[in-house]
């Protein structure tokens, strides 16, 4: 199973994907061209960390708090109740293994074996802490921002969960398609939505009893982040939460998305993330970060009045 596509993706659908590649790239030398000239937009800089920076910040794993960075990923993953749901996920891998039938790397991709195992331990914290600490169950109705053929939304789906996922597969290797293809083959109630993220979400108002979104918000422009976060809000149910991953890597020079979103950089999560979607904070208030330069990764969780 190391194929850009799944076996089973008809010839005109990769067609159609490697058209939209081509477009999608050219899109991007321009808008990179015209950045370029205009110089990078929106990057929060270091100074508004309102997180003192030094060595005592590392040690301590806030062991009490959800909302947090994933710099302890390896201490929260030896407790009992998330090394269960992480063996549970690795089952579903294998029986999917069993049956020839894909889901996605942590790149978005088919390929195996790109992702070091640092990254892929992050993605188990991820995956097991959002699912834990959202409170998330069989009964529920879920939406997950792009996760198309992740085994996050394949296991919400294989639980019992109702699953919408929307995604544009930006690695246009057949996501949108392989996910609905499998869910189809293990009877599981979900779909996913080709659609990008800074659209109107094609759901009423509170239909979803929990939102994820892992490691996407990152990806997204300042606007339509703000867009997106609106749409989040809207479509919870009240009493809904909603949680996120965001990855954000200190020195990489984005020239298109606005990054910054960093739990250190506290108006820039305000901003973004937390004020457009009229969301509260669930669960601990002083967000936990930790003023690293290495790649961060965290959680937040947001619930509706």
């Amino acid at each position: 199973m190391n194929n850009k596509f799944p076996y089973y993706i008809p010839f005109h659908y990769r067609l159609f994907l490697k058209l939209r590649k081509a477009y999608r790239q050219t899109t991007v030398r321009l808008m990179e061209r015209s950045a370029r000239r205009n110089g990078p937009a929106g990057i929060v800089p270091d100074g508004e960390a309102f997180w003192p920076s030094g060595k005592e910040n590392l040690l301590f794993n806030p062991e009490n708090a959800i909302n947090k960075a994933g710099f302890w990923f390896e201490q929260d993953l030896e407790k009992k109740q998330l090394q269960a749901l992480a063996k549970q996920i690795e089952e579903l891998k294998e029986k999917l293994k069993a049956r020839k039938l894909y889901f996605a790397n942590t790149a978005g991709t088919f390929l195996q074996g790109i992702a070091d195992i640092d990254t892929e331990r992050r993605k188990v914290w991820e995956n097991v802490w959002t699912i834990y600490h959202s409170g998330v169950k069989p009964e529920h109705r879920v939406l997950d921002i792009g996760g198309a053929s992740t085994i996050f939304s394949f296991y919400l789906a294989s639980i019992g969960c109702s699953v919408s996922v929307v995604d544009n597969d930006w690695g246009n290797c057949g996501t949108i398609y392989n996910a609905n293809y499998v869910a189809k083959q293990m009877d599981w109630d979900l779909k996913a939505y080709d659609r990008d993220a800074a659209q109107t979400l094609p759901f009423p108002d509170g239909h979803f009893g929990r939102v994820f979104s892992i490691c996407t918000l990152e990806h997204l422009t300042s606007e339509a982040r703000r867009s997106l976060m609106r749409e989040v809000g809207r479509v919870l149910k009240p009493d809904g939460i909603a949680a996120l991953t965001i990855d954000y890597c200190h020195d990489r020079q984005m020239l298109i998305s606005d990054k910054g979103l960093r739990f250190a950089y506290k108006r820039k999560l305000e901003e973004d993330v937390i004020a457009p979607s009229g969301l509260d904070i669930f669960g601990n208030e002083d967000l936990k970060d930790i003023s690293s330069e290495k790649n961060f990764l965290g959680a937040l969780f947001l619930k509706k009045p």
